[in-house]
């Protein structure tokens, strides 16, 4: 057999084994995005338990984790909507193994801001440092909507949200305040 034609073998095997690497890996990334099904309320108001009630102290109730407690605090997110043109701050707890997001204060486009009631926003189920999943609360047209919802961090100082519910979808840029 010519040296060429064992050359040109030997690299088309190495090329197909690592596609096929490649494809196997894609499997299994792409696995994770499964729709899961959401819940539909109607926007009744219900008080809060005094335990999430956002002014109090947060309970430690769990060892400190660094790769992914940087998560606590409070984090702004800026809208230009119809409905609303301004940013909301919400602060984020951990409570128990998962992070939970209140609103904390409404701000309009003039700067002028007004404290918030403190309703739960979202819900991040799991966060591994860099990317999570969660459940994120939208209200709509007097109903209150749960969608899933994926988080990606950029940086120290900001992390994406996004989501897609029948077509509608946005993508949040939260910054650490």
């Amino acid at each position: 057999m010519k040296n060429s034609t064992l050359v040109f073998r030997s690299l088309g095997i190495i090329i197909f084994l690592a596609g096929l690497a490649h494809l196997f890996s894609f499997g299994i990334d792409t696995s994770d995005d499964a729709p899961t099904p959401t819940i539909e309320t109607n926007a009744v108001p219900v008080e809060q338990p005094e335990a999430e009630n956002p002014t109090e102290k947060p309970v430690a109730n769990t060892a400190y984790n660094p790769e992914t407690d940087h998560l606590i605090g409070q984090w702004k997110v800026a809208y230009n909507t119809e409905d609303f043109k301004g940013a909301i701050v919400y602060k984020i707890k951990k409570e128990s193994k998962v992070f939970n997001a209140y609103t904390h204060q409404y701000q309009d486009e003039n700067g002028y801001a007004e404290k918030a009631k403190g309703s739960k926003a979202l819900t991040i189920t799991s966060f591994n440092g860099s990317k999570g999943k969660g459940i994120y609360n939208i209200e709509y047209e007097g109903k209150q909507y749960e969608v899933d919802c994926k988080i990606a961090q950029v940086d120290e100082n900001t992390f994406t949200l996004s989501y897609d519910y029948y077509g509608y979808g946005d993508v949040e840029t939260w910054k650490r305040q």
